[in-house]
């Protein structure tokens, strides 16, 4: 699912990639699936310009892709989570990706101060790429996390920071690994005036060794 990355260097903005959501939707709708009544008729399933949002569903009645131009809700085993349980803004664009049962397993979001393209395990985030500015200010992320237990609920659910990497303009450049509960252990760094550096800390966080 498509939610709001929290850490010390993650940015969770979204920007704006019409070109990508118009060409992929297009591509959805004609492989021969059908439209959620309401939304899109058969007819209208090639169009790539669609006002609104529309649904691709399968044979079943199964949601398989959707295209929605605010935040939209959460399909996962089988239930729906509202759209608040998402982070970030609600107007933005939105393409999400669902499997054979219909629960969510990745996506794109689009918005005017950045972009993020998310991948899914069964009940959480796995990994995040995203893009984030305000005027001069801004910058870079990929982060991914450990599946935890895929059975857990999606709001007991638990994926603790595997790994980070990121580039922006307040702390240059930088690589943290995480242990399996999400506390990092080893941290590459190259700050904005080029000093470079390497942290090795402990389980509570304090630095052990440095370079």
């Amino acid at each position: 699912m498509i939610v709001e990355v929290v850490g010390d260097e993650a940015n969770n903005g979204m920007t704006n990639r019409r070109a990508v959501i118009a060409g992929t939707a297009a591509a959805v709708a004609g492989v021969g699936v059908g439209v959620a009544a309401g939304r899109v008729t058969e007819a209208d399933a090639d169009t790539s310009t669609v006002a609104g949002s529309f649904t691709v569903v399968d044979r079943r009645g199964k949601q398989r892709f959707l295209l929605a131009t605010r935040k939209p809700p959460i399909i996962l085993g089988g239930k729906t989570y509202p759209a608040q349980t998402r982070g970030g803004p609600d107007d933005v664009t939105s393409l999400i990706f669902n499997d054979e049962n219909g629960d969510e397993k990745g996506g794109i979001v689009a918005g005017s101060d950045g972009a993020l393209v998310s991948l899914d395990y069964p009940n959480g985030d796995a990994i995040h790429l995203q893009t984030s500015w305000q005027d001069k200010v801004g910058g870079a992320a990929l982060t991914m996390t450990h599946i935890g237990d895929p059975a857990t609920p999606i709001d007991e659910a638990k994926h603790p920071l595997g790994v980070q990497l990121f580039a922006d303009t307040e702390n240059g450049t930088g690589l943290t690994l995480c242990d399996p509960q999400g506390r990092p252990r080893i941290q590459l760094r190259v700050a904005m005036d080029g000093t470079p550096s390497i942290a090795i800390l402990d389980e509570k966080g304090a630095v052990v060794k440095q370079l």
